[in-house]
């Protein structure tokens, strides 16, 4: 509908709070509104509202409120007849501007914090700052504490996000002043930091009255929320749970995450790349900031239950909790939790004393990993140098799972193989025909039967028998050479491999067959260097 200049005039300078104010003026303003309609378009409905008189509410006892942006009567809802553009709320925030000047301090470096009332000294930065007085220091997130002795009483209130902040105006507060703007977003994980409408200041606060804020500025349209800075302030040093990988979202309408990477370092590691997560001690985050905050509230040292969905095959696994050495503000190569750093160009610059890298030397360069020629890779920064050993280290990974899982199934065929077995021996022994006969062939045989049947089972003082008897009796290996079982008494036989493996001791000799078994299905990590022109193969213990 298309109103002409006169009309259009009266409607600009016609105030709204025509519509909000007594009921009965209310009402006037109705009829003045059906009466201009009616003289635009002559098939207008004029409002069923004649007069005052007409409706049943009394002018006089209507309380008009506001509740959540909507104008309430105690009787009915007041509605807006104008479709104008929401006007804004027009606050001025100079004297938050004033009070922030008096609340914060420069602390170096360009660098300011808040006082936060009782508490101290708070700020943000990405590296540790050099700073008097610094409490502790959060390298993962850029929280810092510092002490202050100034005992001034400008200083700030944390609140939490209410439903204040939520739907009223509210202003990014620096030492540039106050900008309006409203919340847009909360914080979804420890780096994803909540959503400003207006632009924000490194260490600047969100505020909607001087001495009380809603989160400490990250430069951008960024801000740290309560909860974040609490778990940050309650904590004695910086921690952060980890169960040895790394997730991804799959699908955050679903909650779904998989495992990116995984840490073959972290002890017992179980899990594979691609690994879906089900449940954390029966928890399943509802999205990825409840998964981070859930593996970084992990005890350190508590077993916990993870269940995962490994190609369409549920599978569980207890864990013991570690702590995060890398990660979001860091490095994350995996590296982190040793003393141990090697250049971009893959030259050693610093080696633990004792350690899977112990036996590496200041300058050695890294030539192969396992079968991957590190030659062949050019890194120019220490972010990418991180994703790098990160991808790799996750592949090694996936073999060591594959290894062990491989492992266990032989391990489990041979169980059921012995047990195969002692159904036969015990069938045989049965049916033995040659009870009695004390000497006979046939009578060695059933007595020895299981020595050659399950060597690993037969008790050693048995064994040293047999291997002493005369030659020409049963008890000499070489009168079975011909089944090839059996062929040199004294190295080759079954009963001295089954004793490597099955004894609890760690020669050289049973490390060095323990370690061809790992690189048999390629579960070990192997170092090729080059030392001084030589070129030396380390294995990682």
């Amino acid at each position: 509908m298309f109103l002409d200049n006169g009309y259009r005039d009266i409607f600009r300078v016609m105030p709204r709070l025509c519509c909000i104010s007594l009921l009965g003026f209310q009402l006037s303003c109705a009829n003045i509104l059906d009466s201009e309609f009616d003289k635009t378009d002559n098939n207008q409905t004029s409002s069923q509202i004649v007069d005052s008189n007409s409706n049943i509410v009394n002018a006089k006892d209507v309380s008009v409120k506001e509740h959540n942006g909507t104008l309430r009567s105690d009787e009915l809802e007041v509605i807006d007849l104008f479709p104008e553009k929401k006007v804004e709320e027009k606050l001025d925030y100079s004297h938050c501007a004033d009070f922030y000047k008096q609340a914060s301090v420069d602390v170096g470096g360009k660098l300011r914090a808040i006082r936060l009332k009782n508490i101290g000294l708070l700020g943000y930065s990405r590296t540790k700052p050099n700073v008097k007085g610094l409490i502790k220091y959060d390298p993962f997130i850029g929280l810092f504490l510092a002490s202050d002795k100034s005992g001034s009483k400008y200083a700030y209130d944390l609140s939490d996000i209410d439903d204040y902040a939520l739907n009223r105006e509210l202003a990014s507060v620096s030492l540039n002043g106050a900008l309006q703007g409203r919340f847009k977003a909360h914080q979804r994980g420890f780096l994803d930091y909540a959503s400003f409408s207006a632009k924000t200041t490194q260490n600047g606060v969100i505020s909607n009255i001087c001495y009380r804020i809603y989160g400490l500025s990250t430069g951008g349209n960024g801000f740290i929320e309560k909860r974040y800075i609490d778990r940050f302030l309650h904590q004695s040093e910086p921690y952060y749970g980890d169960i040895g990988v790394r997730f991804k979202v799959v699908d955050e309408s679903n909650a779904t995450f998989a495992v990116e990477y995984s840490d073959p370092f972290f002890p017992n590691n179980p899990f594979k790349r691609g690994d879906i997560l089900i449940s954390i001690n029966d928890i399943a985050p509802k999205d990825w900031a409840a998964l981070e905050f859930l593996i970084a509230d992990l005890e350190l040292d508590s077993i916990v239950n993870v269940k995962i969905r490994r190609n369409d095959e549920a599978k569980s696994f207890d864990i013991r909790v570690g702590k995060r050495y890398g990660g979001m503000l860091m490095p994350d190569s995996f590296l982190e939790r040793f003393p141990f750093s090697i250049s971009n160009d893959f030259v050693v610059e610093k080696v633990p004393g004792s350690g899977p890298f112990s036996k590496l030397r200041r300058g050695d360069r890294i030539l192969f990993i396992n079968d991957i020629d590190m030659r062949q890779f050019k890194l120019t920064n220490d972010k990418q140098k991180a994703e790098f050993f990160q991808e790799l280290f996750t592949r090694i990974q996936n073999t060591q799972v594959d290894f062990i899982e491989q492992k266990k199934l032989e391990e489990e065929t041979i169980k059921n193989k012995a047990k195969k077995d002692s159904n036969i021996i015990e069938q045989f022994q049965q049916g033995d025909v040659t009870k009695g006969k004390e000497g006979t062939f046939q009578r060695k045989l059933t007595e020895n039967l299981e020595d050659f049947v399950r060597p690993e089972s037969s008790p050693k003082e048995k064994h040293a028998q047999i291997k002493n008897v005369d030659s020409g009796s049963f008890g000499d290996i070489q009168s079975f050479g011909g089944d090839g079982i059996l062929r040199d008494s004294d190295t080759q036989s079954i009963r001295s491999i089954y004793d490597v493996y099955g004894e609890p001791r760690k020669s050289k000799k049973d490390k060095i067959i323990y370690y061809e078994e790992l690189e048999k299905y390629g579960g070990v990590m192997t170092f090729l260097i080059d030392r001084g022109g030589f070129q030396f193969r380390v294995p990682l213990n």
